[in-house]
């Protein structure tokens, strides 16, 4: 979308879920699709990084699948029996002897439409002396993904994936009106970087961010996840935001409103770096 374009799409309605997954993939599906017997219709569900599983290495390489596998048949199962896009926060994919953490989106006839896999990789030293590096367990995603959502144009991200504002503006450049970033953020860096990075990537693209997170404790780390899963707008105002327990959130993106922040300061037609 041209930042100075008259804005033809429509608005587009979205349910955020924030989910606390644990070590039982089945489990964690049969929650989620419960949970969603009481969302309102909308156009497209967003869930969280590692939606259907939260545990260890092994619990990861227990359960990583070839696309489309049963995690993700269940979610393309939803997406048709909705009717609406599903983004599938993130699988844990096998491909070719290697394991990638990949975000799938979903149209609505439950067909998979775009598959991004997490190019930065987290790691972090912990005060207790624990390491968390994503690297000993996945091989990083070399490439951004963009996708077209109902006149929308997307980029895809993951995570650690918020830290990184050259992959947005790369988005930017390609004309992104909307980021989705499906995380599993800790409540340790989650409570001091978490709003403030979502905002900030909403503020110097002019797009909107939509970021549902994960919530609650890691029963096989005993790391705890920050939650607030937020959505803010292209002046950065926070849409929707949640506590740190489970919950939905819905929110519906307004054209006019991107239209609206383009018009009042044209930062994207002032780059001159990029």
């Amino acid at each position: 979308m041209k930042p100075n374009c008259t804005v033809k799409i429509r608005p587009l309605t979205i349910v955020l879920l924030q989910n606390s997954a644990g070590a039982d993939v089945a489990r964690n599906l049969s929650a989620i699709e419960r949970r969603l017997r009481h969302a309102p219709a909308c156009d497209l569900i967003a869930l969280p990084e590692v939606f259907a599983i939260r545990g260890a290495d092994a619990d990861y390489r227990a359960v990583a699948e070839r696309l489309p596998g049963a995690i993700t048949e269940r979610l393309m199962a939803l997406a048709a029996r909705r009717r609406a896009w599903v983004l599938a926060g993130s699988v844990l994919e096998r491909c070719r002897g290697k394991i990638y953490n990949t975000s799938v989106l979903i149209d609505r006839q439950g067909r998979i439409a775009a598959r991004y896999r997490k190019i930065h990789l987290f790691e972090a030293n912990l005060d207790n002396g624990k390491i968390i590096r994503e690297g000993d367990i996945y091989t990083a995603g070399d490439k951004p993904v963009m996708a077209e959502i109902e006149g929308w144009s997307c980029g895809l991200a993951i995570c650690y994936d918020l830290r990184f504002p050259e992959l947005f503006r790369h988005y930017s450049r390609h004309d992104a009106a909307l980021f989705f970033v499906p995380s599993n953020f800790t409540q340790k860096t989650g409570k001091d970087h978490w709003e403030t990075l979502v905002r900030a990537r909403a503020i110097e693209n002019q797009a909107f961010v939509v970021a549902p997170n994960q919530c609650g404790v890691n029963p096989r780390t005993g790391i705890a996840s920050h939650g607030h899963s937020l959505v803010a707008g292209p002046w950065g105002e926070v849409l929707a935001a949640a506590g740190d327990k489970e919950t939905l959130l819905t929110v519906t993106l307004q054209p006019e409103v991107l239209r609206r922040t383009r018009a009042r300061i044209p930062v994207l037609d002032h780059r001159r770096l990029d």
